[in-house]
């Protein structure tokens, strides 16, 4: 069975929409949604959400901390990407389908995310939570760890954004360096499909966050650190006119 191009990043959701005036026109109040850009995230996020993209959102009030359709979860994450450098695109059904997994596997689990929604402050521990064995920047009750937070600017390399600006990066091939040496460090812990499981985050999170630099796509540290941290997305991103 294949797996699908998409996991945990983009499990996104609620009200993306409603906050910058996405949907065919450009709202006349969108500086309010790049002010909410430049605003740390301070809603308060449940522990239980381990994932820094879905945190971020829950953070900013633009998607409820408990449950969200799985519909409106597709509809959602496809106009943040979008909003990316270069408008990229994810596949719809691959975010339907992670979306009804995100909380078990069991047919009552699939069914009861069909009709109810994806439960947010429940991932952890669900089938796509890696226990430990990824990044380690986030711990079990969703603190981060500076020590492994700052270790990312080991796999970094200066990079060129597209007005000339250098700063640390991330591009694909680092990416996978760091994803294949956290899954060593983690051996006795590990499950195998955790490795297939980080190739549905970082990179996928490249391609929603991603800049388009002189030599190619990369993760701008910093803004991953933002991410983390601050609980948001890239300026860069708020306020983006989508053609739909």
């Amino acid at each position: 069975m294949e797996k699908p191009d998409l996991l945990p990043f983009e499990l996104s959701a609620a009200r993306w929409q409603g906050a910058f005036g996405w949907g065919g026109s450009i709202r006349a109040d969108q500086q309010e949604g790049e002010r909410m850009a430049r605003k740390p995230g301070s809603i308060e996020v449940s522990p239980n959400n381990p994932c820094p993209f879905l945190r971020a959102l829950v953070a900013q009030g633009l998607v409820a901390d408990d449950v969200a359709s799985v519909g409106e979860v597709t509809r959602v994450i496809m106009d943040v990407t979008r909003a990316g450098d270069g408008e990229p695109r994810l596949p719809a059904a691959a975010i339907r389908a992670i979306a009804l997994i995100a909380n078990g596997l069991g047919p009552l689990q699939f069914a009861r995310n069909g009709l109810h929604g994806l439960r947010l402050n429940e991932l952890r521990n669900g089938p796509l939570d890696k226990k430990g064995a990824g990044s380690g920047i986030l711990d079990a009750s969703a603190r981060i760890n500076d020590a492994e937070l700052a270790r990312l600017d080991e796999f970094a390399s200066e990079k060129t954004d597209a007005e000339g600006r250098k700063e640390r990066g991330l591009d694909l091939a680092e990416l996978q360096r760091m994803m294949d040496a956290n899954f060593e460090r983690a051996a006795g812990r590990r499950r195998k499909i955790d490795r297939r499981l980080m190739d549905g985050e970082w990179p996928i999170l490249l391609k929603v966050m991603g800049k388009e630099g002189k030599s190619g796509r990369y993760l701008c540290v910093k803004e991953v650190s933002d991410l983390f941290v601050e609980r948001r997305l890239p300026q860069r991103m708020a306020g983006r006119p989508i053609d739909r």
